[in-house]
């Protein structure tokens, strides 16, 4: 195994999932007590055999609906009993303009030591938990909930021309340039990134039949992808590892675009042509050519 970091990484070394299991189960005992609550279950890696020791917990319940109020301003409390959160981050809320409230309330909770819960909760009648995959019920008290846990489908299927990536790359590729001429380094190493965690990898998970993971989408405001090696072959993954260092320099981010439209293009095309697909071949030009004549080089594609 190649070594992860020259940092000592002792609590990672140490790190267990006995936080979460803890969560799990004082979760179904202080929510089963609660009358309000109907039914409580997981999703997320803990209900898809994922969960690890860095893995958050996805705690969803269903709560009486003459209770939905009572809750709604005051399902921290009731959480706190379970693991008290230092920091909340609510969710579930409409506009201002908006014609009603969420039916969906609950948030995102941290506590003193880092812990990470998601706490949702729904009103009975509102959700059909008979429907959810990728479930594992903790208790149920209304009959509400499938007897036993529901798997989730595989999500993988044929390989397919991700047209959506490949115009994101090419948008970007001649966008790029904007920041160059600027002199705006920052900004420009950032395009970097964007282009291998969209475009690249938005490739690389269509070749092997996946439009998504749970956190890797188009559109998606927080980008951060947390888990890839279940997702990309040990091919993919060298590809990706191959890729220059991203520094705040003109010169970097440079070799960056380089080397991302080197890798990217000529496998995008492959797979149009795999696929039956339609390439963007004027497209290719103009952003291939905008780059080439802005900065100078010719690219191997």
């Amino acid at each position: 195994m190649r070594p992860m970091s020259r940092y000592p990484l002792r609590g990672i070394r140490a790190a267990s999932a006995d936080p979460q299991h803890r969560f799990i189960a004082r979760a179904t005992e202080v929510l089963g007590a609660d009358e309000r609550v109907l039914a409580a279950y997981l999703v997320g890696g803990y209900a898809v055999g994922m969960g690890d020791a860095f893995s958050d917990v996805d705690l969803q319940c269903i709560v009486a609906a003459d209770a939905a109020d009572d809750l709604r301003t005051g399902w921290k409390e009731l959480v706190d009993q379970v693991a008290p959160a230092i920091h909340v981050q609510p969710f579930g809320t409409l506009s201002p303009n908006a014609p009603r409230r969420s039916p969906t309330f609950g948030g995102l909770c941290i506590t003193a030591d880092w812990f990470h819960y998601d706490a949702v909760f729904h009103v009975v009648g509102d959700v059909d938990p008979m429907s959810v995959t990728g479930m594992v019920p903790l208790f149920d008290k209304a009959g509400l909930l499938p007897p036993a846990p529901v798997p989730r489908p595989d999500r993988r299927g044929d390989p397919f021309f991700p047209e959506s990536v490949v115009h994101f790359f090419l948008y970007m590729l001649g966008n790029v340039v904007a920041p160059i001429g600027r002199d705006e380094p920052v900004p420009a190493s950032n395009g970097v990134v964007m282009m291998r965690d969209i475009g690249l990898v938005g490739l690389l998970l269509a070749e092997g039949g996946l439009a998504t993971t749970r956190e890797h989408a188009m559109g998606n405001p927080f980008p951060f992808t947390k888990r890839l090696r279940c997702h990309l072959t040990d091919e993919q993954h060298a590809l990706l590892e191959s890729l220059p260092p991203v520094a705040p320099t003109l010169d970097s981010a440079i070799d960056g675009y380089v080397a991302l439209a080197e890798a990217f293009l000529p496998r995008a095309r492959r797979l149009a042509e795999a696929t039956g697909a339609t390439w963007p071949a004027a497209y290719e030009r103009a952003s291939v050519g905008y780059f080439e004549r802005s900065i100078g080089v010719t690219l191997r594609i």
